[in-house]
Order: structure tokens, then sequence, then C-alpha cells
């Protein structure tokens, strides 16, 4: 018998399996422990989101919104036109391009990254992902 948890987090109920089917169990690896993570901070990653206080204010541009990201140091994720989709923090920027300071699925360093401005697809404030991301960079933070 083992208790499920899907990838939400969530647990989703009891199941019994017979150990003939099981071909492979992983422990402690980044998939699991990103789980667990979710897991532990439901309240965290579920959270309602409160808009930010300029999304009523003006016409919302791709360059406004980057700009705002970068003044409030908030984590975003981008999809562009190149097939090239980043988490991160915007750490420089002009109105032809970028420099995003990156980061993984699991809140790891991935490098500095330019890209031009008109290449961004689209732009995601805060969703489930980037709160995940947060809570990595802030567990490492406290670490040491």
């Amino acid at each position: 018998m083992l208790r499920v948890i899907n990838r939400d987090g969530m647990q989703t109920g009891i199941q019994s399996y017979d150990m003939v089917d099981i071909y492979q169990l992983d422990f402690d690896d980044r998939y699991i422990r990103n789980i667990e993570l979710k897991e532990d901070n439901l309240d965290k990653v579920y959270a309602g989101l409160k808009s930010p206080s300029f999304m009523e204010q003006e016409y919302l541009s791709i360059p406004l919104l980057l700009g705002r990201a970068k003044e409030a140091q908030q984590l975003v994720f981008l999809t562009t036109k190149i097939g090239h989709d980043l988490y991160g923090y915007i750490r420089q920027f002009t109105e032809q391009e970028i420099l995003v300071e990156c980061y993984t699925e699991y809140g790891e360093d991935d490098g500095l990254t330019v890209i031009q401005v008109e290449n961004i697809q689209s732009f995601i404030w805060s969703d489930e992902d980037t709160r995940m991301i947060e809570l990595h960079l802030k567990r490492r933070e406290q670490r040491g």
C-alpha cells in the first residue's frame, strides 16, 4: 500500500500495488524533493495571488511588464518565439534586450541569458511554478 501524491503535491489516495508490477523505486531525487516541498507548502504554492497595483492603471505591454518585474524583483516566466522559455529575474533591461538571471524548475542556477524583447511571446508574473522556484531559492538562502 502506498500513499499517492500527484505532481501538484496533493494526496490523492491510498493505492495497492502487486510487487511484480513495480519495476523501479526512486528515493530522494530532485523530483521527489520538489513534490515534498510542494506538499509541505500548499498554502504558499496555491495561495490566491493579488494582482499587482499597476495592473489596472495602464495599458500593459511586454516592455512595461519587464520593467515592473525588474523594479519589484519578481521572478517571472517568459515564453519566447524562438522556443527558449525562461524562469528568472530581469537584471538589466533596455527597449531592445533584457538580461535574465535564469533558474531551472527546481530553483537551480541556470546562468544568465540575453534575449531580444521582440522575441518574448508571453509573460507570467506569478504562477505555481514560479512560486515553487521562489520557495527553493528561499530555502537555499536560509541554509546558507
